[in-house]
């Protein structure tokens, strides 16, 4: 079996989606401070930061439920 054709391990495709999720809120918070003067994109800017840190929340809370079934 080749390594493409392995399954992925699950916590490395966690750990993919939370720095893809982090990534979301640098770059929209570089976007925020380049666009202080535009009240409307400043908002859309801080709503994306705002998802993906709920979703980044939602991520942890899957991380933390098998160890805390341990």
């Amino acid at each position: 079996m080749t390594a493409d054709h392995l399954p992925e391990d699950p916590g490395r495709a966690l750990i993919h989606e939370f720095r893809n999720l982090l990534a979301v809120i640098v770059n929209y918070s570089e976007l925020i401070a380049e666009e202080s003067g535009d009240a409307a994109a400043v908002k859309a800017d801080i709503q994306e930061v705002r998802s993906a840190a709920e979703r980044a929340i939602a991520l942890t809370d899957q991380l933390a439920r098998p160890a805390a079934s341990s």
